[in-house]
Order: structure tokens, then sequence, then C-alpha cells
């Protein structure tokens, strides 16, 4: 998979900036700050947490997922320290929705997301996390959405880079890290430009030690007795460029250009050594079991290309736009096996390539009329996605799984309404709706076809009131929809191997899968600090959701099945904490603390054995606590980060196979250290307390007895990053 076309046409782009825009007199360096974010929140219609370009570069971490899970109610997967795939409100990462420039992104993941690893931060020119979407934008985060805005084209002149190094220590070895980063524009007459680019290569560690008992049920003796040594070692190169464009015409319209790419390469090796117990029942017998060696090549590439058009109307704006983008991964896999003589037993060669393109054409159109303001939109999308994966053992074809191979075409109309009412004395009302039609059409592995299409509707109310300068009320009443994942769909059944069991069962997927959908609730409270001093908030939600999906494992005849299905109805609610407030109540300006705490509650009705459960994966709570304390007689700044959620019962709707999330505490801390005006040296240590994931297993039958119990610790390792950082 090339991403030619677009490379050439964003190179082109940037050719196209006239010579003259690159003007070197120094001009004043504009700069986002703490006010212009707490504005942003306050004066926001739909509820939305906003951090900008300052708030980043306070601690200016190497990537967006090490600075997300900082933010309130979001929990993360990945190795202990590196957050990968982000959850909001504790739920599977499929309810979180990754917008970029507040657009849905194609990037070959089945589940519709991007890993947030691999952006860097220094691209990003603010964050806002979205608890309750307007009419005005993608609805398909049930939990809420995370919109990342890239660096927008500048009035005046800047010149940031920014050079980072460092080293992962982790129990076997350790890796490099770095990154270059760097943002040039101007403004010249009706054009502003930017150049906005990072190259690096990132290091990540993981050990995990295994241990896994297998029981007689009907006596309790062990049967077996196994021990498993994880040793995986990750080394990704890293570029990403988004040049911007901006061009004014005549009558005030303008011309918008908005490429983006984004790459990884990431080369992976993992080598797990085994031993067992010969008499388990007495744990003696300790001898080596053999030995399996994985060596992963994986190339992940999303690439956009965006324009728009800005007319200008009396009191208001008509905007047309077209785009296209392309996301695709491609992974060579080795896998050789060995037995406990060291004699190789078995090469697995797998290779799998995931492609979806996408082009989509829209127009919005906005206007003030009195205590009106009217916004209304109309957009096209047409998605192809190709799934193909090959799998050899021993030179012999292996049958494919249940997303293994997959065709899919979507084409999808959505149109919005939405109306902004000012009543007068600080109270805005915004009604809104969207509705759209996706139509879809799927041919799996096996030949068969399946498809179908969503006709929905989904209406959305906020209201604010801005009961004073430093006080706000705010209310949301939405309708969320989230569709199936790709791989859910699909017909084929994968034989499982080794023997069939509950632990080990067949997969298959579901093509009568309904959309789930919810209906949520927000009520927040906000208080603002005078002079920009920090933020107050707290927020209750609810969400009512139909059809919520899970993967259940029962007997199907004589073998078990692990297949997604329409489980019941579900209920997640909580209360959310939030503070960033500037201590000049005792005195200490310089000082501001961090502190967000989200407490956790759902229940799903399961239909098919009538109990009532939390939903899988969901923490009871979450919290940071930390600070930041500016030094100017030093000219220097610190601050620190603790991350906390506890241990919990994982998957607590398969009573017979409890499963325990492992507590997590990361502690970080960074110095900075200005050296001059434009020039300034920051030292980050990451993961202080080297955090170990420790997780307990267990596996009952129909009776209650146990049949296996299997322990793991997972480690990642601690991090330590010193960064040069100018402007000029």
């Amino acid at each position: 998979m090339r991403l030619f076309k677009l490379t050439t046409m964003a190179a082109a782009l940037s050719a196209a900036i006239p010579a003259h825009a690159a003007d070197t007199t120094l001009a004043e360096v504009l700069v986002q700050s703490d006010r212009d974010d707490f504005a942003a929140r306050q004066d926001a219609r739909s509820t939305k947490l906003v951090y900008g370009r300052e708030e980043l570069d306070r601690m200016n971490e190497l990537t967006l997922g090490d600075y997300l899970r900082r933010l309130p109610g979001v929990t993360f997967t990945g190795p202990p320290g590196t957050p990968k795939d982000v959850r909001i409100r504790g739920m599977d990462k499929g309810y979180t929705e990754i917008l970029i420039d507040g657009e849905s992104i194609a990037t070959g993941a089945k589940e519709r997301q991007i890993q947030v690893d691999r952006l860097p931060l220094d691209m990003v020119e603010r964050i806002e996390l979205i608890r309750a979407p307007g009419a005005d934008m993608s609805n398909e985060g049930m939990m809420g959405a995370i919109n990342i805005v890239l660096r927008d084209a500048p009035n005046a002149r800047i010149a940031n880079a920014r050079l980072v190094t460092g080293r992962i220590f982790g129990e076997k070895t350790d890796k490099d890290t770095w990154n270059l980063s760097s943002q040039y524009g101007n403004a010249s007459g009706n054009v502003r430009w930017l150049l906005n680019a990072s190259v690096g290569q990132r290091g990540e560690l993981k050990t995990k030690s295994k241990s896994e008992q297998g029981f007689v049920a009907a006596t309790g003796v062990r049967n077996s007795w196994k021990d498993e040594f994880e040793d995986e070692r990750v080394t990704t190169n890293t570029l990403d460029f988004a040049p911007r464009l901006n061009i004014k015409l005549a009558g005030g319209d303008e011309l918008v250009f908005t490429p983006w790419i984004t790459r990884s390469d990431e080369r992976k090796t993992k080598a797990v050594d085994k031993f067992k117990y010969n008499t388990p029942a007495t744990g003696s017998g300790y001898v080596g079991d053999g030995r399996r060696t994985e060596d992963e090549d994986k190339l992940r590439e999303t690439a956009r290309l965006r324009g728009e058009w800005k007319h200008k109307l009396d009191g208001g704006q008509l905007a047309f736009y077209a785009a296209a983008q392309q996301g695709g991964e491609e992974k060579d896999k080795t896998a050789l096996e060995y037995n406990a003589a060291g004699a190789l037993t078995k090469t697995t060669l797998e290779k799998d390539d995931k492609d979806e393109r996408e082009w989509y054409a829209g127009a919005k159109f906005e206007r003030k009329l009195g205590q009106h303001r009217f916004s209304s939109g109309l957009e096209y999308k047409d998605k192809s996605r190709n799934d193909e994966k090959t799998k050899l053992e021993n030179g012999v074809p292996k049958s494919a799984g249940r997303g293994d191979n997959f065709d899919i075409e979507e084409r999808r109309w959505t149109v919005f309404l939405q109306d902004e009412i000012h009543l007068g004395r600080g109270h805005v009302l915004t009604p809104g709706v969207r509705a759209f039609r996706n139509e879809q059409s799927a041919v799996d592995g096996l030949g068969l076809s399946s498809g179908g299409t969503v006709n929905a509707f989904t209406p959305s109310m906020h209201y604010l009131w801005q009961i004073d300068p430093r006080n706000n009320l705010r209310t949301s009443v939405t309708k969320t929809l989230k569709p199936a994942r790709f791989d859910d769909l699909s017909t084929v059944t994968e034989t499982a191997g080794g023997v069939n069991s509950l632990s080990n069962p067949d997969k298959s997927g579901n093509p009568d899968l309904r959309p789930e959908k919810a209906m949520g609730l927000e009520l927040g409270w906000e208080h603002f600090l005078p002079r920009a001093g920090g933020v107050l908030g707290a927020n209750v939600f609810h969400r009512d959701i139909a059809d919520l999906v899970e993967k259940r494992t029962e007997l199907e005849g004589t073998r078990y099945v692990e297949r997604p299905q329409n489980v019941g109805d579900a209920k997640v609610w909580g209360l959310e904490l939030d503070a960033r407030p500037r201590m000049d109540i005792i005195g200490m300006p310089e000082l501001m603390l961090r502190f967000n705490y989200t407490r956790l509650y759902s229940e799903i009705d399961n239909t098919s054995t009538g109990q009532t459960t939390r939903i899988k994966d969901q923490p009871p709570y979450v919290y940071n606590i930390g600070f930041d304390w500016q030094l100017p007689h030093w000219n220097a700044a610190w601050g620190v980060n603790y991350n906390y959620s506890p241990k919990f019962l994982k998957n607590p709707t398969e009573p017979l196979k409890p499963d325990d999330e492992a507590e997590q505490k990361l502690l970080d801390l960074y110095v900075t250290k200005r050296l001059n005006r434009d020039l300034a040296l920051r030292f980050t240590a990451a993961n202080l307390l080297d955090m170990v994931k420790n997780k307990d297993k267990h596996e009952f039958n129909t009776s209650g007895q146990q049949t296996k119990f299997t322990q793991e610790a997972e480690r990642g390792g601690r991090a330590f990053y010193v960064a040069i950082e100018g402007k000029w």
C-alpha cells in the first residue's frame, strides 16, 4: 500500500507557497494562552473541555497518548507506561471517537480508531474532550469524543523546533528514543502558510511472566502447571507531515488546504521461554518446555488531502469542502516454535494487509438572524475497505479466520440542522438534529455476501446558562449510535487450535448484529477563577444503551464458540470532577494544581442469562493529581503528575471466567530551564514507579469447580528524556 499520490499532492502544495512568504524578518510569536483555553470552554455551546498549546507545552509529552492519559475520565490499554488505545469513561475503545480536525480518520483499524501513540504531541494546536456532541459533528462516540486539532497557519512568522532524546530502561534491556519536530510558517499579503513536520524513532519494551495451573474439577488436584517468560522489544520509526495553506480571495472568501500524512514502521521481536512441572500436583520436576520466537514488521500509514472554499455572507458563511483519505496497515510476521530439546517443530508465516480508502464532499451553511444562529450541512462519503490475511503453518495454508479476508463498501449520506438561540440573561439553547443513511455491503473469506442499510435520526439539545462571568451551568441531551466493528459482521467460524474449551473457543462473527444506540444526559457546573486563574468543574452523566454488543462464549452443539451478540440493554453513569486552579488564594500564583476524579457505574441486563452486572472492562474509578510550579527567579519550572486506577473484576458478565484487571499507578515528572528568551532545556521522567500490571484469572465449570488459575505480571520500564526547545 503506497501513499504516493497523496504525498505528491502534498509536496506540490508545499512547493506552491510563494517565495516571498519565507521572509526572515523577525516578528512577534503568537502563543495561545490559558485564558484562551478557559474562554473556549466557557463559551462552548456543548459540553467540551479544551487544552491549548500553552497547556500542552508545560509537560510537552512525546506522543499524544502520553498527554491524554491525564484527562478526566480517560483510561487506556497498552504496555505499562505506554498508552495506545484511549477509553473515555472506562468503556471499550470503540465507544470513544478520535477525530483529527473534527473529522473521522481512515486508519485501517477494525475499531475505526487510531492508536494515539502514533501522533506526536508537538504537532497539535489543541485537544478537545467532547462529552456530548452537537448536531454539527460526528456522534459515533457514545462515551465521548477526542478532537485533535493540528496546528494552523499563523498570522505572523513562527519558527519553532524541538529535539528530544531519551532511553527506556526495561527489565532485560534498554531502548533509545528520539524525535525531531519543527514548525515554520508566515503570513504575507493574502497568504498564510505553515510547514509542520516530525520525524523520530520510538522504543518500547515489555516483559511478562505467566503461570498457568490446571485442576481436576472433581477433586481439586492440580494436573498441569506451566510457566512462560516473555520478552518483547519494539522499535518504531515515525514520520508526520501536516502543512497548511490559507489563501484570501476577493470579497472576504478564503481557500484552505489541509494535507496530513502520518507513517509508522514498527519492528517487533518477541521471545517466549516455556517451562513446566513434570509432577504438577506437588510442584516438582521443573524442566524446560520449549521456546517460541516472533519477528514482526508492521507498517501503518494514513494520509488525507482536504480542501475547502469559504464564502462570506452577510452575518454568516457558506463553505464547500472535499477530501480524499487513505489508511492502511501491512504486517509480516514469522513465528518459530521449538521443543524442549531445541528442535524446530513449527514455522508460521503470516501476512496481513488492511487498506481503507475514502472520499467525501459536503457543504455547510451558517447565518445569524436576530437571536438565532442557524447552521446546516450536507455530506456524502464513499468508503471501501479490503482485508487480506494469509497464514502458512509448516508450509501448509491455514484456514482463514473470521475477519481475515473481507471486502466492504460503505456509502453514507448525512444531513444536520442546528439553531443556537440566545434567550438573553446568559441563557443559550442549542437544539439540533443529525440524520444519516448508511448502506453497507460486504463479502467475507468464504465468498458469502452480507450487508444492510442503517437509517438513524439523532436529535440533541444543549442548554447553557452563564449565570455570571465566572459561573456556568449546562446540560445536554444527545442520542448517539455506534456501528458494528468490521470483522464482527463476518460469517466465518475460526476453529480453535488444540482442545476446544471455554477458555479456548472457536471464534465467529454475527452478520445480524444491530448497531448500538444510546440516549445520553449531561449536567455540569463550571467555576472560572479570576484573571485566567483556572477552572473548577463538576459533571454528572448518564447513558441508556440499547442493543449493547459483547462477545459471549457459549456451547453450540458440541463446541464452544465465541461470537459478538446484542446482549441486552445497559446503563452507564458517573460523576466527573476536574480542577486546574492557580493558587493565588494562598499567595502562590506561580503554582497551578491539577486534579480530576471520575467515579463510574454501569449495569447490563443480559437477556440470555437474566443476570444484571457491571459492563465489561469498566473500572470503578480513575483519578489524576499533580501540579505545575513556575520558578521565575530561576527561569525554570517543574511539575508532577500521578495517574491511578484500581484493580477490578474485568469481565463480570462472564462469571465462569473471572478475570482481574491490574491496578495501574503512573508517576511522571518534568523540569524545564529556560536558557534564554528563545531556548529552553527540558528533562522528563515517565513511569518513575516502574509500574507492574499483576493480573489473576480463574476458570470454573458450570458446577462452580475451579479448573484453571493463571497469574500474570507485566512490566514496561522507566523512561527518561532530555529535550532542547527553541524558536527563532
